[in-house]
């Protein structure tokens, strides 16, 4: 029964951090409320938020629309906190703390979901500026907007299940395999380390608007220059009237920093590990490539947009920020492999200039 009330104090501890975290990015935006800050902690489990917008003066005619993002600063803060309290114990009763936290974190999103919903400011006429829209018109919602916006609880819930599961599973990897154990505790210090630098040069030039992005989206922030930096495009695809959206696909900077980041941790597990060099080369790749993917389709956006009248609807956006998964995996592990045997390399040579 101790190990339940364990799991359980786990799974509550995870909620709250993802709460603050959440709460604390909205303020540095310069919004907030427990409504706004309970749609982004389901948003940061896989759920998604609805958006509906009316003119003020009883048209009949209404703007709907839903948001599919993952902020995984929230979603990693979460999980942070609970595989810490989880594996803070090595008594053997981590099946028990484990399936306690996997009940109960739902159960709390279930309850987090009910006061996720509120009123949006909308800017005075959203038809948007001239260019954005086929043709040039502007969208057929003058004046005030009255606006709302909830969460569905089912895909809200469902998405807290799997987050929890994953979590746990990974809390047993760790005590199973020495490897994946050793691949954490390396990358704890230097992700911690970057997130502090990133978040301090976020609020040094670009204000507290900008530090509270990063904390929302510091992983997608990272990894998404990691993969341009190593040739992977993101690309908007968009359909509908608004054609107004940015294309991504050319912007490719940060090249030597992706490769400075991936041999940076080729040293790390070549200094951690034993073994010859193929098979330490091996593990990083196995662990960047699947580490890439993984992160890629975590961070995927889109975005739908219809405007209804009369019993019709008619979608004016369809947007979706993508990147190819497989292309994230094959990068990852070919940096991965040849950042750690580059590493071995540099340990051999300094260990031959000494002599």
């Amino acid at each position: 029964m101790r190990e339940v009330a364990r799991g359980l104090a786990a799974a509550a501890a995870a909620l709250l951090a993802m709460a603050g975290v959440a709460a604390a990015g909205l303020a540095l935006l310069g919004t907030g409320g427990a409504g706004l800050t309970a749609a982004v902690v389901a948003l940061a489990v896989g759920g998604s938020v609805d958006v509906e917008a009316m003119p003020a003066g009883g048209l009949p005619v209404a703007l709907h629309g839903d948001l599919h993002v993952i902020p995984l600063g929230v979603s990693l803060a979460g999980a942070v906190v609970l595989g810490w309290l989880l594996l803070r114990r090595r008594d053997g009763g981590l099946l028990v703390r484990g399936a306690a936290a996997a009940v109960a974190f739902p159960v709390g999103l279930t309850a987090i979901t009910l006061p996720a919903q509120g009123k949006l400011a909308l800017p005075t006429g959203t038809g948007g500026p001239a260019g954005c829209l086929s043709g040039g018109s502007r969208l057929p919602l003058p004046g005030h907007l009255d606006a709302g916006f909830s969460v569905p609880a089912g895909p809200a819930v469902l998405g807290a299940i799997g987050w929890a599961l994953v979590v746990v599973g990974a809390c047993w990897l760790i005590t199973r395999f020495p490897v994946v154990a050793t691949v954490f505790r390396v990358a704890r210090w230097p992700s911690a380390g970057l997130a502090v630098v990133c978040l301090a040069a976020a609020w040094a030039f670009g204000g507290a608007a900008a530090a509270g992005g990063v904390l929302l989206a510091l992983p997608q922030l990272v990894w998404g220059a990691v993969l341009l930096g190593l040739g992977v495009p993101w690309t908007v695809a968009t359909t509908g009237a608004l054609t107004c959206v940015p294309d991504l696909g050319n912007f490719t900077p940060g090249f030597w920093a992706s490769g400075a980041l991936l041999l940076g941790c080729g040293i790390a597990v070549a200094v951690r590990r034993s073994g010859g060099p193929l098979r330490r080369a091996a593990v990083v790749a196995a662990v960047a490539g699947g580490g890439s993917a993984v992160l890629t389709l975590l961070s995927r956006v889109s975005v739908d947009i219809a405007v209804s009248a009369f019993g019709f609807s008619v979608p004016v956006l369809d947007a979706r920020l993508t990147a190819n998964p497989l292309l994230a995996f094959a990068a990852g592990a070919i940096a991965g492999f040849a950042g750690c045997l580059l590493a071995d390399a540099i340990s051999v040579s300094s260990r031959a200039w000494k002599r």
